[in-house]
């Protein structure tokens, strides 16, 4: 099977069910921006030292794996199945665990900070930012194809991906950039 079709170049795009829409649709904003944080995090996976790291790559991993199966259930319009939602719920739950010990870690938020220090930091900034543009444009989805627990993942995985550039930066060795007001 070849991997171009060609049966876009009008401007309309495959799903599945056989259905075709514009391009412009908004799934596929959504679907993008999900695609983009997923090769964003597989970027930051090969600038993550892998050694000292495993768990950490270990665990992006499954986050990307999560976001195919967030995609896949948007795209087809089915229901999030039974297990995906408990996937999502425990992987939330774990996000947020990771983020609780980072904190206890990390110094004292007491500014806002610029994206930066490290490159792997940097890229998990570029994550978190292509996650807040998947939430945003999920949100615009019709109410019924919105999956619950899909939006608590979204919202906290793009404050694992802040937490993570700032532990990465800690690992390299490298402060937090803090924001300076322009005079």
């Amino acid at each position: 099977m070849s991997i171009y079709t060609k049966k876009g170049d009008g401007g309309e795009t495959g799903l599945p069910g056989k259905r075709r829409l514009p391009k412009s649709d908004l799934i596929f904003e959504v679907l993008g921006s999900l695609d983009q944080t997923n090769a964003l995090i597989g970027l930051a996976i090969t600038l993550i030292d892998q050694k000292r790291e495993k768990e950490l790559i270990h665990f992006l991993e499954t986050i990307q794996s999560d976001l195919l199966s967030i995609g896949s259930t948007i795209a087809s319009e089915e229901p999030l199945s039974s297990n995906t939602l408990t996937t999502l719920d425990k992987r939330t739950l774990e996000l947020e665990a990771h983020i609780d010990s980072w904190d206890s870690q990390l110094p004292e938020l007491k500014n806002f900070i610029l994206p930066g220090g490290s490159q792997a930091s940097s890229v998990m900034h570029l994550a978190r930012a292509s996650t807040r543009q998947a939430e945003r444009a999920f949100h615009r989805l019709p109410s019924d194809t919105r999956p619950a627990m899909a939006a608590m993942f979204l919202n906290r995985l793009s404050d694992y991906f802040f937490q993570c550039a700032r532990y990465l930066n800690m690992r390299a060795n490298k402060p937090d950039i803090i924001w300076k007001t322009s005079n």
